[in-house]
C-alpha cells in the first residue's frame, strides 16, 4: 500500500494485536494444529468430549465414547463370621442372575477336636437330611517327614454331604480350615444338583496335614435349592468367615 516517507520496520505479530475472538475455527486450515501446539498439562474438559449415556462414578468412559455401569460377572453376595455357631447357613440369595455359586470359608476353627465337616442343601429353607451320595479323596502328609498317604471315603445314601472322616479336622488354634464349595445351578428342575469342595487342614493329632477333594450330590428330588448349610460333625463352630458369591 502507498505510504508517505520512510517505510516503517517490519514487526513480529503479538498476541495484544490480536483482538479477542476475532480469529474463527473457520480461519484455521484443518489438520495444522499437531499435538506439539497443544499444552501438555492443559486437560480438555469433558463437555468436549463426544459421549453417551451419563458420567457417574460408578460408570466407566469406554472406547467408543459410552459411558457404562461397571458389570462383575462374579459377584459377593453376602459375608458370614462365625462365632460359637452352631452352623452357618445361606439361604435365599440364589436367583435368576446368577447360574452357579461358590462359597470360601477361611480361618475355619471347629470347638470340638477330630470332628467332619459336612455340609448340607437347603429347600425352602430348611436343610435336607437324607438322599446325599458324596465321594471324597484324602491325602495326608505328615509334618515331620515327607510322608503322604491317600484315602477314600463315600456313600451312596447319606444324611450329609462330608469332606473329610469324620474325626479329621484339629480345634487347635493356628490349623484353620480351608474350604472353597462350588455350588452348580441350583435353581435348576430337571436334575440332580451337585458340589464339588476342596479343603485342607490339620488332623486331630496335629501330625497329618491334609488335602481333601469332594464331590456330592442330592438324590431326593430335583426341586430348586434354596441354600445351602456349614456344620460339623460335633460341636460348634468357633471360628471362621463364610463368603458366598454368585457366578453368571
Amino acid at each position: 500500500m502507498p505510504f508517505i516517507g520512510n517505510k516503517p520496520s517490519a514487526v513480529p505479530l503479538t498476541s495484544a494485536d490480536i483482538t479477542d475472538s476475532i480469529i474463527t475455527s473457520a480461519k484455521i486450515v484443518d489438520g495444522t494444529i499437531a499435538n506439539a501446539d497443544i499444552n501438555s498439562s492443559a486437560a480438555i474438559a469433558l463437555s468436549k468430549l463426544s459421549t453417551t449415556g451419563t458420567a457417574s462414578s460408578s460408570n466407566y468412559l469406554r472406547g467408543d465414547g459410552a459411558w457404562t455401569a461397571v458389570s462383575s460377572d462374579y459377584v459377593l453376595l453376602a459375608t458370614t463370621d462365625a462365632s460359637a455357631s452352631s452352623s452357618v447357613s445361606f439361604d435365599g440369595y440364589y436367583s435368576s442372575t446368577y447360574k452357579n455359586y461358590k462359597v470360601i470359608i477361611s480361618d475355619f476353627i471347629p470347638a470340638t477336636n477330630n470332628i467332619g465337616f459336612w455340609i448340607r442343601y437347603n429347600q425352602s429353607g430348611s436343610p435336607l437330611t437324607a438322599s446325599y451320595q458324596y465321594i471324597t479323596s484324602v491325602t495326608y502328609s505328615t509334618v515331620a517327614t515327607p510322608d503322604y498317604v491317600a484315602s477314600a471315603i463315600g456313600s451312596q445314601s447319606d444324611t450329609k454331604i462330608n469332606l473329610i472322616s469324620s474325626n479329621s479336622q484339629t480345634n487347635t488354634a493356628g490349623f484353620c480350615l480351608s474350604v472353597e464349595v462350588t455350588i452348580f445351578n441350583p435353581l435348576n428342575t430337571a436334575n440332580y444338583k451337585r458340589i464339588h469342595i476342596v479343603g485342607s487342614g490339620m488332623e486331630g493329632n496335629n501330625t497329618y496335614h491334609w488335602l481333601g477333594h469332594t464331590a456330592g450330590l442330592y438324590k431326593g428330588n430335583t426341586s430348586a435349592l434354596s441354600g445351602i448349610t456349614f456344620l460339623c460333625s460335633s460341636g460348634n463352630i468357633t471360628s471362621g468367615n463364610f463368603k458366598l458369591y454368585g457366578i453368571k
